[in-house]
């Protein structure tokens, strides 16, 4: 766990989150899972996402699966973002008899802090406990 960064932490964060907001209610009563025939499951598989990007960051020596999945982790949040955008603009049922309830708005803020922490993740480079393997001076070309 020591090998997390702030990303790593910031990603694992919102995805527990947006699977957390999956279980509030979003309209009038209805949580996600009743709300939503097929959404729901989409949105809880991109909340897989930030959490395999902490599952491989914190067992991983080498970085290039947790550098796949922190840009994984970046497009899961945005893709999460914008179908939950769209489901608050157009809820299931008539719009003036349906209210969004927190959960959608918890729901939306989860999905904006999973894609900002994959985004953190694959911004940062240096890994802690990792050493940096030393750099091979070469001779210069030849004129």
């Amino acid at each position: 766990m020591r090998r997390l960064r702030d990303g790593e932490w910031i990603a694992g964060a919102g995805g527990v989150a947006l699977l957390a907001a999956l279980f509030l209610d979003w309209y009038s009563g209805a949580s996600a899972w009743q709300a939503f025939s097929l959404l729901d499951v989409a949105l809880a598989l991109l909340a897989l996402a930030p959490l395999g990007l902490v599952v491989l960051q914190a067992t991983r020596e080498s970085p290039s699966l947790p550098v796949a999945f922190s840009v994984l982790t970046t497009l899961a949040g945005a893709i999460a973002t914008l179908l939950v955008l769209y489901r608050m603009l157009d809820q299931p049922g008539p719009n003036d008899v349906i209210e969004v309830e927190p959960g959608a708005w918890i729901g939306l803020a989860a999905a904006l802090v999973t894609a900002a922490g994959g985004w953190r993740s694959m911004r940062a480079e240096a890994v802690r406990g990792v050493r940096t393997p030393p750099i091979e001076d070469l001779p210069a070309p030849a004129p």
